[in-house]
């Protein structure tokens, strides 16, 4: 997850809570009236790409259809991951880590999530205008190493409702400190025109292919 703007402290703390609301494991688990059920995702000692990896993966397991519907890992987890369903590893020189990955089976698509938290002004540009390169070098990995029907990558930026929509810089306990007019109108424009789709806060789950 990127963090920027002033805050020090305070940016931090909420930058963790922004990054704990918007957990996708815990999202599944806890906002779907039970229906997700998740279990740890066996990787085989060769498909480790990754051995040090520590994050979670989770086979993601639907009870109502008695199906299992997808797994969802972050960081370098992915690339576990993405050898085992895939048979397929990172081509690029570096090792891009996912803040959420999620491999939707049933849709046959891989849903890449990065997140953009901000608790006031600072520089922006480059590094939501990078979201639409890795968006490209993540497709790649797919593109050239898989025969047609090739799995698409769909890449989603999240970020924060209260900084990048209402222009506010938040105190410790969450209350707003600060507050001021933004408009990043043209930022999101070049995103949405590149593929990427923009989401505050909250998962838009049918996105996902995720029933409630």
């Amino acid at each position: 997850m990127i963090e920027n703007g002033v805050g020090g402290a305070n940016t931090n703390r909420n930058g963790l809570s922004f990054e704990e609301r918007t957990d996708l494991a815990q999202h599944l688990k806890k906002d779907f009236n039970g229906r997700y059920q998740l279990a740890e995702y066996p990787i085989e000692s060769k498909n480790m790409v990754k051995r040090g990896a520590k994050d979670h993966r989770f086979l993601v397991h639907d009870r109502i259809t008695d199906e299992n519907i997808g797994v969802v890992t972050k960081q370098f987890q992915f690339y576990n991951v993405l050898k085992q369903v895939y048979g397929i590893e990172n081509i690029h020189h570096k090792f891009w880590k996912p803040d959420e990955a999620f491999f939707n089976f049933k849709h046959r698509t891989v849903f890449i999530v990065e997140k953009k938290y901000q608790n006031g002004s600072g520089s922006v540009d480059e590094k939501l205008f990078g979201f639409n390169a890795k968006r490209v070098l993540y497709q790649e990995i797919f593109n050239r190493q898989m025969k047609e029907p090739v799995i698409p990558v769909e890449f989603v930026a999240m970020f924060n409702r209260s900084w990048w929509l209402d222009g506010q810089t938040l105190d410790e306990a969450g209350k707003i400190k600060k507050q001021q007019s933004v408009d990043y109108h043209d930022y999101f424009d070049s995103l949405r025109n590149n593929g990427v789709r923009i989401m505050f806060d909250h998962y838009e789950d049918w996105f996902l292919g995720l029933n409630g």
